[in-house]
């Protein structure tokens, strides 16, 4: 007993010491062992799956692609699709095991998977490839796409770095990518570069610019009611990102960019600015915009190409509107971003420091976990009725406004489908306005590494069919586009 305690403890120091995605697996599948999960992945009888369904669609599958029958293999898809992805995104499913969920269900997946790329491959008899193609393309807008978001958090945002270079190293980094005030910043800067680009960012964080604050003297604070100079943000944002427009960064990365900003006005509302909305806006001023904080740094007016006059003109964009920090109004644009891209799973990457110490324990399980939650609940609640009840109290006079942005903040959702957050520590607010060192870089990375890293079992099977699904399509455009070049 005395040697498996020891055991236990080191391979728990191990976990916590990993410095990559392997050897946190290796230390985390040891004390599943340990801990007897591996045996409960292997276990069969789960009231959480179908597991006679399961197992018969499988081998439905199976048999279709050895006697090469695509078409009833399409039937079996659809029907299999519809019936089990609802009870395969439970999250309970993912509570008990560090490595992963039942292996009944990443096996299920792994036969989707399998036979997507068999008709991809296999068309059906009589069917040309651009016909696959629009099958395929219907069959994903059905199914819908992930999507990445990451919240505001000023220096705390800086750990979505660690956060998105642990998804890009295990190829699960979203096409879609949305991001508010701090995340704003993280978003652009890797929805702005090319693939090469972006190995060179996440290899190589060290020579990111990072000098984005500045402090105003009293009587500048006084002048501008603000107290960070936004005009050396600015700098830092056009150092990162450069200045494109949402569609000339879609097109230079591939990669589908998302920024929130929030109105000044209450009569307006809350905007998502992309490529579909707003193609022609500056990223550079929407991301300038999405770090406005009240109080902090003024608002913004948005900039956009001017194409009539060409080249690199700029003119206003809303010339009569200036807008804020997206976390105010809209932190995570759910709602919007389904409506936009069609997204069917959310992954949050939450690091605002106000919202961080009521989910921390949003992973827990157990009684005391409970309890912390139905307090935090509790307590959340609670305010948000107390601001309800003062802006309609001080409904006219010059207070309303600060109580509209206060009471936004507390009753908008700040989680997704699979969540990702930073580790509540007190010490850490100090920094919250601080520029990083070079150490905290290294540690803001290394934070958002360690709270991803035990989510990448669910990320990759809860987005594994997306992502069969785009790169079959991808394969279909080029047949397509080779068979249309045949017969010309």
């Amino acid at each position: 007993m005395a040697n498996t305690d020891k055991r236990y403890k080191r391979l728990q120091r191990q976990l916590d010491d990993a410095q990559t995605y392997e050897e946190w697996f290796f230390a985390a599948e040891a004390l599943d062992e340990l801990d007897g999960h591996l045996a409960w992945r292997e276990e069969t009888g789960t009231e959480l799956l179908h597991e006679e369904l399961i197992r018969d669609h499988m081998k439905a599958m199976r048999r279709h692609r050895k006697n090469g029958e695509t078409r009833t293999l399409t039937r079996v898809l659809q029907e299999s699709l519809y019936r089990h992805l609802g009870e395969l995104s439970n999250p309970d499913l993912y509570a008990v095991a560090r490595t992963g969920t039942k292996y009944l269900a990443t096996e299920f997946l792994l036969e989707v998977e399998r036979s997507m790329r068999f008709i991809c491959d296999n068309p059906m008899p009589g069917m040309s490839s651009e016909q696959s193609l629009r099958l395929f393309r219907a069959a994903e807008r059905v199914y819908g796409r992930p999507a990445l978001m990451l919240s505001g958090g000023a220096a705390f945002g800086i750990y979505h770095l660690g956060v998105t270079r642990a998804l890009w190293r295990q190829d699960l980094l979203p096409r879609v990518i949305a991001g508010s005030s701090m995340g704003a910043i993280i978003a652009g800067a890797i929805c702005n570069r090319t693939e090469d680009e972006l190995e060179d960012f996440f290899e190589d964080p060290e020579t990111l610019h990072r000098d984005a604050f500045d402090w105003l003297s009293p009587r500048k604070i006084w002048n501008k009611g603000a107290i960070m100079d936004q005009s050396h943000l600015h700098k830092h944002i056009l150092t990162n990102l450069g200045s494109r427009s949402f569609g000339e960064a879609s097109e230079r990365s591939g990669r589908t960019l998302n920024i929130s900003v929030s109105p000044t006005r209450t009569r307006q509302k809350p905007r998502l600015l992309n490529e579909l909305a707003s193609p022609e806006v500056l990223v550079d001023s929407a991301v300038l915009a999405s770090c406005a904080v009240p109080g902090i740094y003024p608002s913004v007016m948005l900039k956009a190409r001017d194409r009539l006059k060409g080249g690199d003109a700029v003119r206003p964009y809303m010339p009569t509107e200036r807008w804020m920090d997206g976390s105010v109004h809209g932190d995570l644009p759910l709602m919007r971003m389904a409506r936009l891209h069609n997204i069917n799973k959310t992954i949050v990457s939450q690091a605002n420091p106000h919202v961080v110490p009521f989910i921390s324990h949003h992973h827990e399980r157990g009684v005391k976990a409970s309890l912390k939650q139905a307090g935090l609940s509790l307590l959340h609640s609670q305010v948000s009725v107390a601001l309800e009840l003062t802006r309609n109290t001080w409904s006219s006079t010059l207070v309303r406004p600060y109580l509209e942005q206060a009471h936004a903040m507390t009753t908008q959702s700040y989680l997704g489908d699979i969540n990702i957050h930073f580790p509540f520590r007190p010490a850490l607010y100090r920094k919250i306005l601080s520029n990083p060192s070079m150490e905290d870089l290294a540690m803001y990375i290394r934070l958002g590494e360690q709270a991803t890293w035990p989510r990448i079992p669910m990320i990759r099977d809860q987005i594994r069919i997306s992502r069969t699904f785009a790169e079959c399509i991808e394969k279909l455009k080029k047949k397509a586009g080779a068979e249309r070049g045949q017969a010309e």
